[in-house]
């Protein structure tokens, strides 16, 4: 996903399947840039594109959008639905999952802290030997939180919000969005590797082209 969002593009499953070393994903990357200084306004097909599928799924030939209309305000919540499940066949991949509303995270979050301080405060009063249970309990209720308030993941994730955001993933298929002024597989290669370093944890002179994700870079 840091590869996603910094580079603007977006790697489908059977690509991601495909990438063993730093090398195979640079060269992804340095391909998506090339075909954006050949392309010419990906990003229009790309919001004709999503307005088609948008229009279909609704069942409104006449629906309009505008790239920078928030989709949690043009959408209902089960339109926002159905649009997310018909997303995956135009990025080649899931999309990012709907998250709950802002305000029922924080109460979810609220909840989940009361509930584990409420386990190890009863555990100190009764007898510190039950904790494990105490503990066991209180995950017990905060997975069954989780559970119940799957249904209201209707809006959009961050970098997903407008329908121009949308339109940006759908042409990172085929083409990048970002740090176009890269030309060089070397200028990929030095771009990418603090991103490497940063997430996996390794030494920058160990990200070469020829290291392999999990054998070399400890990936898993």
């Amino acid at each position: 996903m840091d590869v996603e969002d910094h580079f603007g593009i977006t790697i489908q499953d059977s690509e991601a399947e495909r990438i063993r070393t730093v090398g195979d994903l640079v060269a992804l990357i340095h391909g998506r840039l090339a075909a954006a200084h050949e392309s010419s306004c990906p990003t229009l097909r790309a919001f004709l594109r999503l307005r088609t599928t948008l229009r279909e799924t609704i069942g409104d030939s006449t629906f309009r959008i505008r790239p920078r209309q928030p989709i949690a305000q043009r959408l209902t919540a089960p339109q926002r639905r159905a649009l997310w499940k018909r997303l995956a066949a135009l990025l080649g991949s899931p999309p990012r999952d709907l998250r709950r509303p802002r305000v029922l995270r924080r109460i979810l979050a609220a909840s989940l802290v009361a509930i584990l301080a409420g386990a190890v405060m009863a555990a100190a009063a009764i007898d510190i030997r039950i904790m494990p249970l105490t503990l066991a309990l209180a995950a017990l209720c905060m997975l069954g939180l989780h559970i119940a308030t799957v249904r209201f993941r209707t809006m959009p994730p961050r970098e997903w919000e407008t329908f121009g955001d949308v339109a940006a993933k759908i042409v990172g298929v085929t083409t990048a969005t970002k740090r176009l002024q890269l030309r060089s597989v070397e200028d990929v290669l030095v771009e990418l590797r603090p991103l490497i370093v940063k997430v996996l944890g390794v030494n920058g002179d160990e990200v070469v082209a020829g290291a392999r994700f999990v054998e070399d870079l400890g990936l898993g």
